[in-house]
């Protein structure tokens, strides 16, 4: 078995094979959701059943889910599982109305921590590393996300947290840190205080960055891995969706693989909610696939990107997308 993956099989199966693991889920996902309040009104109404469902194209026949859904039946209309295997909840960091909230059992937390670990070991990171989080825990997903992600994969971490960027240099020093978790303006930011600290940001154990959760540009990441004597990987999470760990850059660095065994990708014109054709930007809509507490079934990101054609030279085959251009709700 190759050592370039986590998981060879799943990374690297045939989009035949892949797409049979997606009805297969698909199907399960529907006959899950079909128990939650909200799917339930929704599903009888319009006759939906697990086995209409022949095809995964036939996702066509289900209906959009948006944040106004999650935030009309908030707290737990969504949930579809017995709430006694609740374990954890995320919540949206929204500052009027409800929050969207999603809720967790011990398998979706499981599935979630073994996604980041295989982000993590995607872009050369192993058990031998040391891994330093400095984003927020919490509520939200980033602290956590990567916490358990990078002990999945079996390096020690360092649950830095944000901010205090003295702090943040002194661990990265004296722990011997090799990868780091920082959003791209406070990664700039550090760069300035290990300068203003009279210490060379490229002299450290730093091999590798991850960056994500606001927009940046090539040209930033290409300033950042400068300043910081690192490689940059960009990736793509959101809190309805786990968080962290949906897509990831591998070493190629040229688009983030979205990993389909655990959602199915769809992207739409916003206005016609059609699909467009591959390549052309469209928005983001998600469904889960490997969730049994609160499966969202085409989810309405408003993240705007495209699906990136032909195959990826890292052997991996599931598909990539591009860096979130923008929002539809703009």
């Amino acid at each position: 078995m190759s050592t370039n993956y986590w998981q060879e099989d799943l990374e690297t199966m045939t989009r035949e094979k892949l797409r049979e693991l997606q009805l297969e889920r698909l199907k399960k996902t529907i006959t899950i959701a079909a128990n939650a309040p909200f799917y339930k009104e929704v599903f009888h109404k319009q006759g939906i059943t697990a086995d209409a469902i022949r095809s995964v194209e036939d996702i066509s026949k289900l209906p959009f889910t948006n944040k106004a859904d999650m935030r009309e039946h908030y707290p737990f209309g969504l949930v579809a599982g017995d709430m006694k295997n609740a374990v954890r909840l995320h919540s949206s960091s929204g500052t009027t109305g409800n929050p969207t909230v999603i809720v967790h059992s011990q398998h979706d937390l499981d599935s979630w921590a073994n996604l980041v670990a295989r982000c993590l070991y995607m872009v050369g990171l192993r058990n031998t590393d040391v891994f330093q989080n400095s984003s927020g825990y919490g509520m939200f997903t980033g602290g956590l996300g990567f916490q358990y992600g990078a002990e999945r994969l079996g390096a020690l971490t360092v649950p830095a947290a944000a901010g205090n960027s003295k702090r943040q240099i002194k661990f990265i020093n004296d722990f011997k840190t090799t990868g780091l978790h920082a959003i791209p303006s406070y990664a700039i930011r550090l760069a300035e205080v290990f300068q203003e600290e009279g210490i060379d940001p490229t002299s450290t154990s730093l091999t590798t960055l991850i960056i994500g959760a606001e927009p940046h540009t090539d040209e930033q990441r290409k300033k950042i891995e400068k300043m910081l004597g690192v490689k940059a990987y960009n990736c793509f999470g959101m809190s309805e969706m786990n968080g962290p760990g949906v897509a990831f850059e591998c070493l190629e660095q040229n688009g983030m693989h979205l990993w389909e065994d655990c959602y199915y990708v769809e992207i739409i014109d916003p206005d016609t909610l059609k699909p467009v054709p591959v390549g052309e930007t469209g928005e983001l809509v998600l469904t889960t696939l490997d969730r049994d507490m609160m499966p969202l079934i085409r989810y309405r990101t408003r993240d705007l990107t495209r699906i990136l054609p032909g195959e990826c030279p890292c052997g991996r085959t599931h598909i990539r997308i591009d860096r979130i251009k923008g929002r539809s709700d703009d």
